[in-house]
């Protein structure tokens, strides 16, 4: 198995893309986690779709935090210094952009359980974009003492 993890690891795709790789894949299962509990709050306890995404989100953004930290983004940061950042652009997309998007899907297409979780899917696809550029910021910005973060991997940038 180590082998074929090695040999994965060796495929140029992999190699070019592997950090957007393991975005997605932690994305794709805070995801399925955050339409499991919106879907529990929302559509078996009846919680107004606002709040159920508000609990939901609130629990994924924690979850999302320690992945992307450790897994995803691999930072030198430290957790006290890259968790405000973090948790503003994924507040900003669970409570902003997926509300939003929740009520265009239902308002455009009527309110019910199905569309409730189609808004859902449609603020989930319009977060993703926010948060991974937001976190590229704040897990690879400049660290408080100024010195640029750089992934393990990466080679700094010389400037011209």
């Amino acid at each position: 198995m180590r082998e074929k993890l090695k040999k994965l690891k060796n495929i140029h795709v992999v190699k070019k893309h592997g950090e957007k790789i393991k975005f997605v894949m932690v994305g794709g299962f805070n995801t399925v986690l955050d339409f499991c509990v919106f879907g529990f709050f929302a559509n078996i306890i009846n919680t107004p779709k606002e709040v159920a995404n508000i609990i939901s989100t609130t629990i994924c953004v924690t979850v999302s935090f320690i992945l992307n930290y450790k897994y995803v983004w691999k930072s030198k940061k430290s957790k006290r210094e890259t968790a405000p950042g973090f948790l503003v652009v994924s507040l900003f997309s669970a409570w902003a952009v997926q509300n939003i998007a929740i009520n265009i899907v239902t308002l455009t297409l009527g309110e019910n359980n199905i569309t409730k979780l189609l808004g859902k899917a449609f603020g989930s696809i319009c977060g993703m974009f926010s948060n991974y550029f937001g976190y590229k910021l704040v897990f690879r910005g400049k660290t408080q003492k100024g010195s640029t973060s750089h992934h393990h991997d990466e080679e700094p940038t010389q400037q011209s």
